[in-house]
């Protein structure tokens, strides 16, 4: 079992959240993230009851990191406040506010996601061609989920990497927490637009950091 008092901070860290819990949180994911050896769903299974802990906890997120953002890369108001970053480990959260809706995007890494608050309805994509063609993509929908507050999915590219979220909340936003192996904020990926079969890259930023 992973222990939580081992690793100390690199200078790689940042901390964007002055919390115990998500310290502790985020230590234990290092060492699950180093003993798995880069086995990816090894990594997700392990992890995944420990990030079940973190969001039944509903003290540790300040109020800052709850809001929407009008400014936001994803468009619709969405909030993508940078909680923890570093090398081998991004948190986030992505606050959607009452019936907005994420562009149907990819992540490009491993990852978890967990709703903090509110509801949301996830609509999940697979990618019928092989990308050889510049701009072009086509996709199906393969899964429709409703997910409510505690409820945790797995991002593993490339199958259930392409999906996009709406929150069904009527009058608060939704708030779900990231786990991500990569920088998801500093990145170039893709964003999909079915009905044109046309796929363009994007950044979508921090609503926090550069």
């Amino acid at each position: 079992m992973p222990h939580t008092t081992t690793l100390e901070p690199s200078e790689t860290d940042q901390w964007f959240v002055d919390s115990p819990e998500l310290s502790e949180f985020v230590a234990t994911a290092k060492e699950i993230i180093a003993s798995t050896n880069r086995n990816h769903t090894k990594t997700l299974n392990i992890l995944e009851p420990y990030f079940a802990a973190l969001l039944q906890r509903q003290d540790w997120l300040p109020e800052h990191f709850a809001q929407p953002n009008p400014d936001s890369g994803l468009g619709g108001g969405i909030g993508q406040w940078l909680l923890y970053r570093s090398q081998e480990l991004t948190i986030f959260s992505l606050v959607i506010p009452p019936n907005s809706i994420t562009p149907i995007h990819d992540h490009l890494s491993w990852g978890l996601v967990g709703l903090y608050q509110g509801k949301q309805e996830e609509t999940v994509y697979h990618r019928l061609d092989n990308g050889e063609l510049e701009g072009f993509a086509q996709l199906e929908i393969v899964g429709l989920y409703q997910v409510k507050r505690g409820e945790i999915y797995h991002l593993l590219p490339p199958d259930g990497d392409i999906h996009s979220v709406k929150a069904t909340t009527v009058f608060a936003p939704s708030i779900s927490i990231h786990v991500m192996g990569n920088d998801i904020g500093s990145i170039l990926r893709n964003k999909y637009n079915p009905e044109q079969q046309s796929i363009k890259s994007f950044r979508s930023g921090y609503s926090n950091a550069p």
